[in-house]
């Protein structure tokens, strides 16, 4: 049974596989055999066969040192030893029918085939599949691991089972059969933990100097105590975080698992150790930067095309700085708070992602610091708004109001639980967590049928060039959308029937609350909260075609509909002039213009009203999200054109921000836009990007402004935030003279990347977004 199989693979991983530490670390972890090495996941499907595909066709080649590589210009840079290429070779076969999504793949649902055809979604558009990655980002239960230990969680697990011996009625089998699945990963978890203190001690004996070798045995000591027992001091708190982490990274593929509230689970154990004397700032400054530093050693490898998705590097570990105590509602600020900003500011970091809370209490002081770190880093980093956030968590997902005070940020932007939540916000098998609103828009207008690969609906909507007012156009589209919407969560709601046996995560649910209490794994509801949800990219994109329409059409009477329809179907090839009318003439989406602000606030109430009627088998809570990677890049080369004058193939709007170019009147005017709709539905998470030049932070003056209008912002219900800071001219010159920009940071949509390590189109997109100043 996976749920026995399952733990007693990853205990026999955590034996056999390569542990390491190098010479210059301080804080230790690997995924793979190799230093940035990582393995791959068979058991998750095709997602490895790639590597084979591109070394057989040639795309690799063995170079001198004995590895096959990529190409010079790839944008990712990959190595294989070629008898690893063989050992894959070997077992692809084996693997063929033995996949966790094998059952999900031989038989599907009968409405699956006209879902597939009309390419709406990302199973069919970026051939993922049903069931080719595990369920859902979420934040483990670090604190849980840091404070209780593994010894504590593996005797609470014996100790059921001693009591019921010979006893098992009703449902007290799955409870065992879950309960010896936490023996066999927690004890899993010690060994790793032991190996990887017994590493320590056998670099010692090579160690250069005598500090070296005194701070081997201190990690050795430290990581053979955490192997079994709570974190006592600062480091092994931050060890202990990073061991769990290797340990259910190890567990399954991705996500990576989001870091949480970093500088409340570890700051009480730093500032008992600058009372006590054992620590000074300048070394726990260190051992901050070591964190972050390992954590960018576990980027997965991916092939190229992934990358205009997710970037060459990202990891998905988001972490949530700041905020307010989970016990008083006072601001949380602690010294750690900004030394992670320091980290990642002084050593221009991407990833993880770090969002910062904010709350009404929030001192200048932090402030000027996240913004010192945004003109540094651009995008990071995030600013969420608790005010909005911790009522919504209660009115929405039924937190306590401790537990709504101590949430997180997972994955792009999703808003969460620390160590009691089960969200699976980016869909129950990411990253199939959206639908295309601006394909179903053509499909609405053009009679169901998508202009891109011709497949037709079986529901048909009529064509625009049959509609006489708004509220036709309106209906159409909603017809449309509500028909593939439910099928999308239809094959969501199966592919989590079939992982609900075959996708156990047990190392995983013994730190999160409720799994332990229940005797439930996280995959069938033994979190405390579970949900489940989906995000909408680009709808600034659907709005403002909705605006052309209206405009142009019924109310400017510029253009007939029968003209619009033939011009955008044509892909504006022909119609320029009516096109650049369209342009600079129709109102758009974050100009703070009530005419095509309501267009965008009737597609969000739409989607809200839609979430609120579909369920799942372990909960009935669905979250909206309005956030995108950069999959609005992606679903642009699935769009047709639009009526907004958008070209087939182009990206559509990046997450809940305007149109690129689109928004001319500044960034108060994009916030008082994105307030037309109420912020406190999307627990899912938002992505509003605004570039700002980097005179806008060119002194404490400007900066202060900068503060006080997102504050004022945040004031009047928006929820997030991020700012790109950097100017369009050194955009071009970085994609002429990339050596020169190597470390230039910049924010896509729900992850930051370096520039120059960016797909062109990636790269034009951020180009082409407007310029603000205040």
């Amino acid at each position: 049974h996976p749920m026995i199989k399952k733990p007693l693979a990853l205990k026999a991983i955590c034996e056999k596989m390569t542990v390491r530490v190098e010479d210059f670390e301080v804080i230790v972890g690997n995924k793979g055999v190799e230093f940035c090495g990582n393995g791959v996941y068979p058991e998750w499907g095709a997602r490895y066969l790639w590597i084979a595909d591109a070394i057989n066709n040639g795309e690799w080649t063995l170079e001198d040192d004995g590895y096959y590589h990529t190409p010079p210009d790839a944008l990712v840079h990959q190595t294989m030893k070629p008898e690893d290429f063989e050992y894959l070779t070997s077992i692809t076969e084996y693997w063929e029918t033995r996949t966790n999504g094998a059952q999900a793949a031989a038989w599907k649902p009968d409405f699956y085939d006209e879902l597939e055809s009309l390419c709406a979604t990302p199973y069919t558009a970026h051939n993922i599949g049903l069931l080719t990655l595990p369920l859902g980002h979420d934040v483990a239960g670090y604190e849980k691991i840091i404070r209780v230990g593994y010894k504590a969680i593996h005797d609470q697990a014996v100790e059921w089972m001693e009591d019921h011996r010979g006893n098992l009625m009703g449902h007290d089998v799955e409870k065992y059969m879950f309960y010896k699945a936490v023996q066999i990963a927690s004890e899993g978890a010690m060994i790793l933990g032991k190996r990887y203190a017994e590493k320590c001690y056998e670099k010692m004996e090579t160690a250069p100097t005598e500090e070296r070798k005194a701070e081997l045995k201190m990690m050795g000591d430290g990581l053979m105590w955490i192997s079994e027992n709570p974190a006592r001091t600062f480091w092994e708190a931050v060890q202990g975080i990073m061991l769990y982490q290797v340990f259910i990274q190890q567990e399954t593929q991705i996500p990576s698992p989001a870091l949480g509230r970093f500088d409340q689970y570890v700051w009480p154990f730093l500032e008992r150790d600058l009372a006590e004397g054992r620590m000074t700032m300048e070394y726990a400054q260190e051992i901050v930067d070591a964190f972050f530093l390992k954590c960018n050693c576990y980027y997965s490898a991916a092939p190229e095309a992934v990358t205009i998705i997710t970037g060459v590097g990202n990891t998905y570990q988001h972490t949530t700085l700041g905020g307010v105590n989970r016990d008083t509602g006072e601001d949380a600020t602690n010294p750690v708070t900004y030394m992670v900003l320091e980290t990642v500011g002084r050593l221009k970091l991407h990833d993880p992602t770090i969002s910062l809370r904010t709350n009404k209490n929030t001192p200048d002081k932090l402030w000027e610091c996240a913004l010192t770190v945004s003109r540094l880093v651009g995008g990071l980093p995030l600013f969420q708004n608790d005010e909005v956030i911790i009522p919504a968590l209660m009115k929405n997902r039924g937190f306590t109001l401790r537990d709504a005070r101590d949430y997180g940020i997972i994955g792009c932007q999703e808003i969460v639980g620390c160590g009691n939540d089960w969200p699976a916000g980016n869909g129950l098998h990411p990253p199939n967590a959206t639908i295309y609103w601006s394909v179903i828009l053509d499909m609405a207008l053009n009679d169901g049928c998508n202009p891109m690969n011709n497949a037709q609906a079986s529901l048909h909507t009529g064509y625009l060039y049959e509609m006489t007012n708004i509220e036709q156009v309106h209906a159409a589209f909603e017809k449309m959308i509500r028909y593939i919407f439910r099928m999308y969560i239809s094959i969501q709601n199966y592919t989590e029937y079939i992982s609900m046996y075959t996708c156990p995560q047990v190392g995983y649910s013994m730190s999160i609350e409720g799994c332990m209490e229940k005797g439930k794994d996280i995959v069938v509801g033994g979190a405390k909260y579970n949900a489940f949800g989906c995000t909408a990219t680009g709808l600034a994109t659907v709005a403002d075609s909705f605006t052309t329409i209206k405009y142009m059409c019924f109310d400017k009477k510029l253009c007939t509909t029968r003209e619009l329809y033939d011009a955008f179907m044509a892909n504006w090839e022909g119609y320029d002039e009516l096109r650049q009318t369209i342009l600079n003439e129709v109102p758009h989406y974050g100009n703070n213009d009530p005419y095509a602000d309501m267009e965008l606030k009737w597609l969000i109430d739409l989607y809200v009203q839609m979430c609120s009627e579909v369920s799942g088998a372990r909960t009935d809570i669905f979250t909206p999200g309005l956030y995108g990677a950069a999959d609005h890049v992606a679903q642009g080369y699935e769009t047709w054109a639009t009526p907004d004058g958008r070209l087939a193939g182009t990206p559509i709007a990046d997450a809940m921000s305007p149109a690129q170019s689109r928004d001319v009147n500044g960034p108060t005017a994009v916030f008082q836009s994105t307030r037309c709709f109420d912020h406190h539905s999307f627990l899912g998470g938002m992505a509003l990007n605004l570039r700002m030049h980097p005179s806008v932070l060119s002194n404490d003056e400007s900066s202060a402004k900068l503060r006080d209008m997102t504050k004022t912002y945040f004031e009047n219900g928006g929820l997030e935030v991020q700012y790109n800071v950097v100017d369009t001219d050194t955009l071009r010159d970085a994609q002429v003279n990339p050596e020169d920009y190597h470390d230039l940071v910049v924010r896509i949509a729900g992850y930051s990347a370096y520039f120059v390590e960016l797909d062109k189109d990636l790269q034009n997109d951020i180009i082409s977004r407007n310029e603000n100043v205040i």
